[in-house]
């Protein structure tokens, strides 16, 4: 079995979370806040089962200034 990570960093408003809930059927902003103001504050978390076995996770990443070091957790962390 093989295991792959994607992060969507990026800047806010650029659809990263819309293409991880189409790409996994999973809305990864969870929080009341995310959803009333429509950005991702905190890492979302996502998966998707590819053909052969292969275990895809997805980082969905804030991308916004105030955010920043929930930003730099989620990209460190696959970073190493």
């Amino acid at each position: 079995m093989k295991h792959l990570i994607l992060g969507t960093a990026g800047h806010i408003d650029h659809g990263k979370t819309s293409l991880v809930k189409a790409l996994t059927g999973i809305d990864t902003d969870r929080l009341k806040e995310e959803k009333a103001r429509g950005i991702t504050i905190e890492l979302g978390f996502a998966h998707l089962e590819l053909p052969e076995g292969i275990q895809f996770g997805i980082v969905d990443v804030p991308g916004h200034e105030r955010f920043v070091r929930a930003m730099v957790a989620g990209v460190a962390a696959w970073t190493w």
